[in-house]
């Protein structure tokens, strides 16, 4: 407070008074309006008293006449008065008199240049035009919009539009189509601004028909996108709720009103543009506009809808003040009262509304950032992105750090202080801390040795010696099978070589088969060497057990007269006594890796006992293809992948292959996917979110 006030300072003329809705507690109030920045301040009566015997005079004398009346004035009170108008610029001169003090006042709200220059950026406005001359002048002729009459018709208007386009529901939802066009884009674009502009008007007129004025219609723009506003302060003049509520919903309800009479022209217009726009005003304006107009956690109309349902002017400014009163009352326990009288009902309301809004504002910071990051050349993108993100997100955040270590002493001294100090010192240990010791990553338990088996060519199987879980030595029969074909084959050439023969032992007798002899020795060769390959196809018939193991994947479609082609795979040989673990860690999990780390392997498979090992090799790189499509995300697996041009499978984040050998013990029957724990480098949450932040910079930097 300051306490060099000697002299009241004379309030400014154009002042005035104003009844306004009644304080929880029923008790009046009264907003002093500035006509010349459209404000409204909330008075009690006891304000009003002070301002209506307000006079520029020594603050002692003005003292002495107004204890008069209210004999427990004191001087403070008078001073905080005093400050309180000079602070809104609702006086003549400084309370001290002192010209000088106009201009630190103005410096001190003048914020600095970059900061300005970023709001500018995320929202700044036009003003359009007074549109009081305008309303004055076509305001008789729409009195009509304010009859119950007219909304009546209106509403019959839309059940029949609904009772048209349901009738024609397929054609209705098909209109819908024509947007994809340039020229639908085109008339989409002129649609949605007409609407925006009666939307508005909406606002307008009803401000005027219930006596509030608006002195500005202009334009908008957040981030860049142009928006129109209408500027209808004016409205807390009003006493009536009702009326207030039906100025912030005016543009909507035109909007509504539009959608019905566009529905019912909609059946009755011609295919066309005309059509489609209909179509537009009748389903996705509205929507959009109650999806975003709604939204009270922006300045738009659900703000002024909610911030009358609960009577409160500048919603936002006190629900925040008592957003972070309550924050420190209960994180601290300063004792502070709250920073002004609200009911419980109304205390719950803004303090939800006050989080809620914290929270709407955290993720759209975030959005907005990632979305200049992106619309902007990279470079500047970049830039823009770090200045959101600091000065949006972590400037709030460090300026109510700054708060609770001014209030270091008294957090010390209170019991609630102490124990989110204790808390808070707990959830920094495990953040900073490197307590994480292991590693979780995806992978396969598999032998090392497994073979699948396939047959040479088409054939029938004749035989089948072997089944699921048994046993076999390298060498062991495991199926027999048989070929038409081949032995088709093999009865024509040995035909042909008994002819060929035939033809040899002829040529002492024969001329000219003498002279043939050299062609006939050489066609034999082949037809022999013809033969030896059949026959070698024939004994492959039999297939054997390439190495000692177990069967598996042997299908109970398999069975004796059954056709097999030489892509079907009939069973797998597999090595039981050699498995491998195979892992794909990410790239900032494995340089926390080392050769001989013990890992334990969990499979998918509940029943599955755990597998104890260590590792053996962790490849230098990580891997440009992923070839364990069972470990993907296209077969259900957990490692995320992309899928190129060529149907290789792209791993989203760069993994290295890790491998480890299993300990002696019960191993699987087969391959098994899951998930391994490996021992790993120590590291905190903290150093593990820095790497990420880095490497995320690192790729966006490279220009």
């Amino acid at each position: 407070m300051s306490a060099d006030i000697a002299v009241l300072p004379a309030l400014r003329q154009e002042l005035s008074l104003l009844p306004a809705p009644q304080a929880d507690d029923g008790s009046p109030r009264w907003f002093l309006f500035d006509p010349v920045r459209n404000a409204f301040h909330s008075l009690t009566r006891r304000a009003v008293d002070i301002l209506s015997n307000w006079t520029a005079e020594p603050v002692p004398d003005a003292l002495t006449r107004l204890q008069r009346s209210h004999p427990d004035m004191e001087e403070d009170e008078l001073k905080e008065m005093a400050q309180f108008l000079f602070a809104q610029k609702l006086t003549e001169i400084p309370p001290a008199g002192d010209p000088e003090s106009l201009a630190r006042q103005e410096a001190a709200m003048r914020k600095p240049f970059h900061e300005q220059l970023i709001h500018k950026y995320l929202f700044f406005r036009i003003p359009l035009f007074q549109p009081h001359k305008f309303l004055a002048a076509t305001a008789p002729y729409l009195s009509f919009m304010f009859k119950k009459t007219t909304w009546a018709i209106i509403t019959a208007i839309g059940v029949i539009g609904l009772f048209f386009a349901a009738r024609q529901w397929e054609q209705f939802v098909a209109t819908f189509m024509h947007f994809f066009t340039l020229e639908g884009f085109i008339f989409y674009a002129l649609t949605l601004t007409i609407i925006k502009v009666f939307h508005e008007l909406g606002h307008a007129y009803t401000a005027r028909h219930f006596g509030a004025r608006v002195p500005i219609i202009g334009l908008a723009f957040l981030v860049m996108f142009p928006v129109l506003y209408t500027d209808t302060t004016d409205a807390w003049r009003l006493t009536d709720k009702r009326k207030r509520v039906l100025i912030d919903s005016g543009g909507i309800i035109v909007e509504l009103a539009i959608a019905a009479i566009a529905i019912f022209l909609w059946s009755f217009l011609p295919d066309g543009p005309a059509r489609s726009a209909a179509f537009f005003a009748a389903t996705t304006s509205w929507v959009l506009s109650l999806m975003v107009n709604l939204n009270p956690c922006m300045r738009f109309d659900g703000y002024y809808l909610l911030g009358d349902f609960f009577g409160v002017q500048n919603m936002q400014a006190q629900g925040f003040d008592l957003g972070r009163w309550k924050m420190r009352e209960t994180l601290f326990g300063f004792g502070l009262p709250k920073p002004f009288s609200v009911t419980p009902r109304k205390q719950f309301g803004l303090l939800s509304y006050a989080y809620l809004t914290w929270i709407y504002r955290f993720f759209l910071f975030i959005g907005i950032a990632l979305l200049v990051h992106h619309l902007f050349p990279k470079a500047i993108g970049i830039v823009l992105f770090t200045i959101e993100i600091l000065f949006f997100i972590v400037t709030p955040i460090w300026r109510e750090l700054k708060h609770w270590w001014s209030q270091r002493m008294t957090i010390l001294s209170t019991t609630r202080g102490r124990r989110t100090l204790l808390m808070t010192a707990s959830a920094l240990a495990i953040f900073f801390v490197p307590w994480q010791s292991t590693l979780r990553a995806p992978a396969l338990m598999r032998p090392v040795l497994q073979t699948e088996v396939f047959p040479v060519s088409a054939a029938l199987i004749t035989d089948i010696h072997v089944q699921n879980g048994d046993i076999v030595e390298a060498g062991a029969p495991l199926m027999k099978l048989s070929s038409e074909t081949l032995q088709f084959n093999r009865t024509q050439t040995q035909q042909r070589i008994a002819m060929l023969k035939a033809q040899v032992n002829r040529q002492a007798s024969n001329l000219e088969e003498r002279r043939l002899g050299a062609t006939l020795e050489d066609d034999l060769k082949t037809e022999i060497l013809t033969l030896k390959s059949i026959d070698d196809e024939l004994e492959q018939m039999t297939l054997y057990a390439p190495h000692n193991g177990v069967i598996s994947g042997l299908s109970q479609n398999l069975h004796k007269g059954r056709h097999v082609t030489h892509t079907d795979r009939l069973m797998r040989v597999v090595d039981s006594h050699k498995f491998e673990l195979l892992a794909l860690p990410t790239e900032d999990g494995a340089t926390r890796l080392a050769n001989g780390a013990s890992f334990t392997f969990i499979s998918d498979d509940v029943q599955a006992p755990k597998i104890k090992g260590q590792l053996i090799h962790l490849a230098p790189t990580s891997e440009a293809y992923i070839s364990e499509p069972i470990l993907t995300s296209v077969t259900g697996g957990p490692l995320a992948v992309n899928e190129d041009e060529d149907g290789q499978l792209i791993a989203n984040m760069p993994v290295f292959k890790v491998r480890g050998t299993p300990e002696t013990g019960i191993m699987p029957t087969r391959t098994q996917r899951g998930m391994v724990k490996i021992e790993a480098k120590p590291q905190s949450l903290a150093s593990a979110l820095w790497r990420s932040i880095v490497r995320v910079l690192i790729r966006e930097t490279d220009f």
